[in-house]
């Protein structure tokens, strides 16, 4: 629309008292939603929550409150125990890990029980707006056990 059709509409909308006219004069613009992208980088155990080995997995709350399994990728659960470092980047390239910059999302380390329900051993909350970020470590604690998980957050 040329500025002066614009003009016009805005000049008769407002002869006429008609306010809401001149949001129809002008152009709409939606604002764009900048995403990013978290990557997983390792898993550090300092303290196993049981017995010889934890059988750990990492899940991600998405957009609609579903917790969704990020790792390992296509194993069920990975040992952990006492001093164990583990890579996380297998379990990148789930789409669950993108969300906006202005949105957070939880990771939730559980513990897998073949006997019993699975035991939360820590949650921590990453911000899209930690984007740019230098690598971020979180302390996770529960169920006895103490890990250390380390992300970024990147632009994509």
């Amino acid at each position: 629309m040329s500025a002066r059709t614009r003009i016009a509409r805005i000049a008769t909308a407002a002869a006429l008292g008609l306010g809401s006219l001149t949001a129809f004069a002008g152009t709409a613009h939606a604002e764009p939603v900048d995403y990013v992208r978290i990557e997983l980088l390792e898993l550090t155990c300092h303290q196993q929550s049981e017995g010889d080995h934890d059988e750990a997995y990492l899940k991600i709350t998405d957009a609609n409150g579903n917790q969704i399994k990020v790792w390992p990728g296509s194993a069920k659960y990975q040992t952990m125990g006492t001093n164990y470092v583990r890579s996380l980047t297998d379990g990148n390239g789930n789409s669950a890990l993108v969300l906006g910059k202005q949105q957070a999302r939880t990771l939730t380390l559980w513990d897998y029980d073949t006997t019993s329900g699975d035991d939360k051993l820590g949650a921590t909350l990453v911000t899209g707006s930690e984007a740019g970020a230098e690598v971020q470590y979180r302390s996770l604690e529960g169920s006895g056990g103490v890990y250390t998980l380390a992300y970024r957050v990147i632009d994509i």
